[in-house]
């Protein structure tokens, strides 16, 4: 009986041809798929009409660009959201000068953000004349969509950092803090807690050999508080240091081997006068530590640290310090408190008690009970 109804149950073949698939087809694209490319298709509509105004636009500059005016201006402190519009309403409402005196307004782009176009925070303004070029400098500090913008001179470099007189000198005394000159001791900072003297020799030993190692640690742990003083026996390490990298010669041992077999074969061969060649060199970066990069700079010599701290010049300057104070509390009126020096106290005067107590002195008790009625 199941065998009657397992069979009953089993759907019947339909009569008809067969499916055929061709393999060869290509692999018909996904819903995903589709969607871009229709998405791709609505996008390339629209951006086709801007190529061609962007083209037209391009062509036009071409034929008329615009020129450098010698009275230009610098505005910064500006909102990302300002534009030339904006620029050029702020100076002609404050100013006295026309529109037309504006030659020229380049407002960098910066990166879009929402969606929105944004400029980098500066511009450069252009004018026909110098009397506009004065006035729109005294616009400095003047407010502009909520912030008070800078506004300078274009050609005046003034504030800027001047560049270093010594263009030939090495790379280290440019990395170096200004105030210390280069010595053969070298601070070192921006260490892991982790890192140990032990490592620290291994890592600043490519550079040349190492006089002492002073790391600083915690008292309780061990270990490093993130900075040490590093001490070579030569200038040249040190500077190597400070650089945040050294120069390694590079042995050619294919060279070394082909040369010895070639000794063996002949002696006519080792007869030739053959010129040294340079040795070839490799950098090797010592400007990190178990992941870290550490912060490198000339330190002072022990010796003149220790004159600065307890010399005679530290002295003089404490002198000095102390009359300065007294100079301002003399003009001010205001007296400092002095010190309570603890002065002897008079025996005689006193009984053996009082003395016990006002020298703060243990006072044996006597047995006696006071009683009240």
């Amino acid at each position: 009986m199941t065998e009657l109804a397992d069979t009953q149950k089993k759907r019947k073949l339909q009569d008809g041809p067969e499916i055929e698939i061709d393999v060869s087809a290509p692999e018909p694209q996904s819903k995903k798929a589709l969607r871009k490319a229709k998405k791709h298709k609505a996008e390339g509509t629209d951006t086709e009409k801007p190529k061609a105004n962007k083209t037209e636009s391009t062509e036009t500059e071409s034929q008329a660009p615009e020129k450098r005016s010698d009275y230009g201006i610098w505005i910064g402190n500006l909102s990302f959201s300002v534009t030339k519009d904006d620029l050029r309403r702020f100076l002609t409402s404050n100013c006295s000068f026309a529109d037309t005196t504006i030659t020229r307004i380049h407002l960098p782009k910066g990166v879009e953000k929402y969606g929105r176009p944004q400029n980098k925070g500066f511009a450069y303004v252009d004018f026909s004349t110098q009397a506009a070029l004065q006035e729109a400098l005294g616009l400095s500090e003047h407010l502009l969509t909520g912030r008070r913008v800078l506004i300078k001179n274009a050609k005046s470099f003034e504030g800027r950092p001047e560049k270093s007189r010594d263009h030939g000198g090495n790379a280290a005394g440019s990395a170096a803090k200004p105030g210390h000159a280069p010595s053969r001791r070298i601070f070192v900072g921006n260490l892991g807690f982790d890192v140990s003297k032990e490592a620290m020799e291994e890592h600043f030993g490519q550079c040349g050999t190492l006089a002492n190692v002073h790391m600083a640690t915690f008292q309780d742990t061990g270990k490093c508080k993130g900075y040490a003083w590093v001490e070579f026996e030569d200038l040249a390490a040190a500077e190597a240091a400070v650089r945040g990298f050294t120069m390694v010669d590079e042995e050619d041992e294919e060279e070394s081997d082909d040369s010895s077999s070639d000794s063996d074969s002949s002696d006519s061969a080792t007869r030739k006068q053959t010129k040294p060649k340079k040795p070839r060199q490799r950098r090797v970066w010592v400007n990190q530590l178990m992941g870290r990069r550490m912060r490198m700079e000339f330190a002072e010599d022990p010796t003149t640290r220790y004159k600065k701290r307890f010399g005679k010049d530290s002295e003089e300057k404490r002198k000095d310090l102390s009359t300065e104070a007294n100079d301002i509390a003399d003009d001010s009126g205001y007296q400092p408190r002095a010190r309570k020096i603890k002065q002897p106290i008079d025996e005689s005067r006193y009984s053996k008690q009082t003395v016990q107590k006002l020298s703060g002195a243990i006072v044996e008790s006597q047995g006696r009970k006071t009683t009240f009625d």
